[in-house]
């Protein structure tokens, strides 16, 4: 069964799950879009410090630009971590609606695919916390803070939510172990 077949045996088994797979699609597309504007304009930014006013969506680190290149540069890394990271759990999340087959849904390869997404979200978090601590250490030296609210936030969040994907890989895991001992069985 070629590619276009699987796809629309699949529309017509689960098409709520390939709505939702569709929907996961612009979600990962808007970040991804994101992540690429930020690093653009940020590596323009190096050469005309006028654009560090403006970087996407009214993120201003103008201040920190003109402070220190190299305390700039590690502001935009660590954004830029936080928005690939996102798009990343989108991706494997996409990846997990293409692979699962609701008939027979415990296979390794998306028990492996949940426990990514677990851990790439709780390392969200932790970056969200660590790039929070970073910009709280910025507006103290630089006396300017910039409007982050798009960037970080929801460090505890990430966090729990990956606690919580992480339990759910674990139950997957067990799942698989369950169904190959009752194939064997059969």
């Amino acid at each position: 069964m070629n590619w276009k077949e699987a796809w629309k045996k699949k529309w017509e088994t689960q098409p709520i799950l390939m709505l939702l797979t569709i929907i996961i699609w612009s979600i990962f597309i808007g970040l991804c879009i994101k992540g690429g504007t930020l690093l653009f304009t940020s590596i323009y930014s190096l050469f005309n410090p006028e654009v560090a006013q403006n970087l996407y969506q009214g993120l201003d680190l103008s201040v920190a630009r003109e402070w220190h290149t190299g305390y700039y540069l590690g502001a935009i890394s660590l954004l830029l971590g936080i928005s690939i990271a996102k798009a990343y759990i989108f991706f494997l999340v996409i990846r997990v609606f293409l692979t699962i087959d609701l008939l027979h849904p415990f296979s390794k390869e998306v028990s492996v695919l949940i426990s990514k997404i677990g851990k790439v979200t709780v390392e969200v978090g932790i970056l969200i916390i660590i790039a929070s601590g970073y910009f709280n250490w910025l507006s103290s030296e630089t006396t300017s803070s910039p409007a982050l609210s798009g960037f970080l936030g929801g460090a505890f969040e990430y966090l729990i939510m990956g606690a919580v994907i992480y339990s759910i890989a674990l139950v997957f895991k067990r799942g698989v172990e369950i169904q190959t001992e009752n194939d064997l069985t059969v």
